[in-house]
């Protein structure tokens, strides 16, 4: 009996020494293995490997730049990038408000360039390009075979210089202009107005640096002007700096009030961003979004939304809602990662917008929802046009502006420049190509073509962001929210009723009570 307890014994400490043998075997293998992955020397030895032993190699530093990239790629961050010299300027540039290029935007439309809109401080505003000069060549090549023709941006055109040939009505002068491509920088606030009812309007392009004190003396302004109410218009505002967002959202509330909160990796306590000034905490307020409302610009939207002090008006807005760092890894290479995500002030964490229309989720949704929150070009040419048509219509625009701009015609008020082009238009014999859109419609678009390109020539700027109301729908949302029952026609003071045909209803969803007074 003793001796079999004895055997078991002996065969159980063997069994016990035999477990303790294979697990510090196994752990010292998974040691051995992840000190393999997590050992430094790995990427080299194995970029030098690819590059002496592959049949179709690649240079060492084109090797490591593209194991980064995979690195990168499968973290899955949609943000993360490898910076060289180039891009890494030009991203800081965005950030801090440094235009690169000629600063000037061109229109294309039925065959004819146009300048649609010229820079504040470019160097196409220095050289004394106006916004609906039509261009005719650029450094003698036709605008139609050459430059231009496939993008209109000239803020991704490589020319350094650029002499551009110039028709300018309303005389028919030909103006041949130099423009040195260079560095400037671009205001974050393109247009501040008063509209209608002592509505003041404000447009923020972007939140780089200094924008939020651009924004503060852009209202300051029309408030010395009579304003006693803001549309702020963040449509197309890709954001930008975080704590410019913060500033800026904290112009509208009171001092203290909690804008965004950071979160990072798990366990880190979010970090609250509060506002530090306050300049406009009663003011009424209502902003218009849409897709392209992103990162900063959707912290100011829910910032001021969820502390009630503002309706969102438009469609959902991009839905960013994490922020990046940059991390300098050489002195030519940087890395730029999503490291935080922010939240809004109820802690709630923006998801990326998916779907469009009413069925749209994710971002921040409007408290008055449209279809189509873009922004209205009044010079713009119906999309469903035949093209003939559209080059008709066209020429019988320009003809009816011409004469109005040769002949002197006043334009205040608009209404009355409007109703002597319609009358103009109405005793015009449509063409063939417009034999068979209805003669009220092709009047209709006739006038309101001449009467923008009018006051685009005449460089009366606040006159046609007014006129452009007629044909953005989110514009005149906004202004129902803060001046309800608006007449349209009061946003360009008239003497006789407008008997344009009224645009095609938007559906609007609307949600609590919209009609109040945002920020009381």
């Amino acid at each position: 009996m003793n001796g079999r307890r004895t055997t078991v014994a002996v065969f159980a400490t063997m069994l016990l020494g035999a477990t303790f043998a294979l697990g510090s075997w196994y752990g010292a293998a998974r040691v051995r293995e992840r000190d393999e992955w997590t050992d430094g020397r790995l990427l080299s030895t194995a970029v030098d490997s690819v590059r002496a032993n592959a049949l179709d190699s690649l240079p060492s530093e084109e090797l490591v730049r593209r194991a980064v990239t995979g690195m990168l790629r499968e973290l899955h961050d949609p943000y993360a990038a490898l910076l060289r010299p180039d891009s890494y300027k030009r991203y800081r540039g965005s950030l801090h408000g440094e235009g690169v290029g000629l600063g000037l935007v061109m229109r294309t439309q039925a065959g004819i360039v146009s300048i649609a809109r010229v820079a504040e401080g470019s160097p196409a505003a220095h050289a004394g390009v106006r916004r609906g000069d039509r261009v005719i060549s650029v450094n003698g090549v036709p605008i139609s075979e050459g430059w231009g023709r496939h993008s209109t941006d000239t803020s991704t055109t490589p020319l350094d210089t650029a002499r551009v040939l110039l028709w300018r009505a309303p005389k028919g002068d030909t103006v041949s202009v130099g423009i040195r491509r260079a560095e400037w920088h671009v205001p974050a606030v393109s247009d501040a107005v008063i509209l209608a009812d002592s509505v003041g309007y404000v447009r923020l392009n972007s939140i780089t640096s200094r924008s939020a004190d651009e924004l503060e003396h852009a209202v300051v302004s029309l408030q010395r002007h009579g304003a006693r109410s803001l549309l702020l218009d963040l449509r197309g505002n890709g954001g930008g700096l975080f704590d410019e967002g913060v500033k800026a959202a904290g112009l509208f509330l009171p001092r203290n009030s909690l804008i965004a909160s950071l979160t990072g990796r798990g366990g880190v306590r979010p970090e609250e961003h509060r506002s530090s000034t306050s300049r406009f905490p009663t003011l009424p307020l209502t902003l218009l979004v849409d897709a392209g409302t992103a990162s900063a610009a959707e912290v100011i939207a829910a910032a001021l939304r969820e502390h009630n002090r503002a309706l969102l008006v438009g469609t959902p807005t991009y839905g960013k809602g994490v922020v990046q760092r940059v991390v300098k890894l050489t002195p030519d290479i940087s890395l730029r990662l999503t490291t935080a995500r922010w939240l809004t002030p109820l802690g709630n964490a923006l998801e990326r917008r998916q779907g469009t229309g009413a069925a749209a989720h994710g971002g921040l949704q409007p408290d008055v929802l449209l279809d189509d929150a873009s922004r209205g070009d009044p010079l713009a040419l119906p999309r469903d046009w035949a093209a003939p048509a559209a080059l008709a219509l066209s020429r019988i625009a320009d003809s009816l502006s011409l004469h109005a701009l040769r002949e002197g015609w006043v334009i205040t008020p608009v209404a009355m420049l409007e109703a002597r082009l319609r009358l103009n238009a109405a005793q015009m014999t449509p063409p063939s190509p417009l034999s068979e859109i209805p003669r009220a419609e092709w009047v209709a678009v006739a006038t309101r073509i001449a009467t923008a390109r009018v006051l685009e020539v005449t460089r009366e700027t606040e006159s046609l962001l007014r006129y452009s109301a007629r044909t953005d729908a989110a514009l005149r949302a906004g202004l129902d929210v803060l001046a309800p029952g608006v007449d349209i026609s009061q946003v360009t003071p008239s003497v006789m009723p407008s008997i344009v045909p009224p645009p095609a209803r938007e559906r609007v969803v609307r949600k609590g009570a919209v009609r109040r007074r945002a920020g009381l």
